[in-house]
């Protein structure tokens, strides 16, 4: 695309300067609407018709001496758009004074759209330019409002909705298990909900009678690893064998799934070989 690119007469004076010792510190990248004679770029000391800057993702070099500078143009507050024809490096040496490093022009041009025409449309170009490898080139990135790849990796990534698919509870209490293989206890996370489904089987009588010293909470299993917690214990309503009911608590510090409050009118003991359905959503704590 960029059939043009060449180091200014600017860019070979620091240049000059760096092979005796200092240091190239590229600052912007920006890319302009504007077209000179290909004869004209060396002399040029501004990208003629600057529309943007680009965000600077930094700077590699290759054993050999090839440096590659990474940007990342975006349209984001471009009330209109335009023909990207130039892109240039500005870079600075030790004295200070930014001048336009190197040029690259293109003949046809690139549409870059208005943020309303088209949202979150994103171009990213890699400048190579093949020099002495006594010469240094660092950068200059400004944070304000910009991240690096990797950094927009990483938060992608953060964003990325939560997926475990579902995953087969394999830890168990107090003799329980699951009811059966078409009834298998199973857990899935999609984002910030979290999905728990079958049913558990008791092979012993479960201890949920209520008590003087009130009624009692039976573990049953505990949640996989990996999936995420409510942010205080929850409690859900369920229903088992015949027309009893009974509780089941999720605890948010122990990942725990507990049964209590068990039976039609009063709390009793769980009957071993119970039928008890548990069909429960809740959200994740943040």
């Amino acid at each position: 695309m960029w059939d043009n690119t060449i180091i200014t007469d600017k860019g070979i004076e620091l240049l000059k300067n760096a092979l005796n010792g200092g240091t190239i510190n590229v600052t912007a990248i920006k890319a302009g609407a504007g077209k000179v004679d290909v004869s004209a770029l060396k002399s040029q000391t501004a990208v003629s018709e600057i529309k943007q800057s680009g965000t600077i993702q930094g700077v590699t070099t290759a054993s050999d001496g090839t440096i590659k500078i990474g940007v990342l143009f975006s349209n984001t507050g471009l009330t209109a758009g335009y023909l990207m024809t130039q892109l240039g490096i500005y870079a600075k040496d030790a004295s200070g004074t930014e001048v336009l490093f190197a040029i690259s022009q293109n003949s046809t041009g690139k549409e870059v759209p208005s943020e309303t025409s088209m949202p979150a449309w994103s171009l990213v170009h890699d400048f190579y330019i093949k020099l002495s490898n006594d010469v240094s080139i660092t950068t200059t990135i400004d944070p304000e409002g910009y991240v690096t790849f990797g950094t927009l990796q990483e938060e992608l990534e953060k964003q990325q909705p939560i997926d475990t698919g579902w995953l087969k509870v394999t830890n168990f209490f107090n003799g329980c298990t699951h009811y059966g293989p078409n009834s298998n206890v199973q857990v899935r996370q999609c984002g910030k909900f979290v999905y728990i489904v079958g049913a558990v089987g008791n092979k012993n009588e479960l201890a949920t009678k209520q008590t003087s010293d009130g009624i009692p909470d039976v573990a049953m299993f505990k949640l996989p690893d990996g999936i995420g917690l409510p942010r205080t214990n929850v409690r859900f309503a369920q229903q088992g064998s015949g027309s009893n009911r009974f509780s089941v608590v999720v605890d948010a510090s122990t990942r725990i799934v507990s049964i209590g409050r068990y039976g039609t009118t009063s709390c009793i003991n769980v009957p071993a070989d119970a039928w008890l359905n548990v069909c429960l959503t809740y959200i994740v704590a943040d």
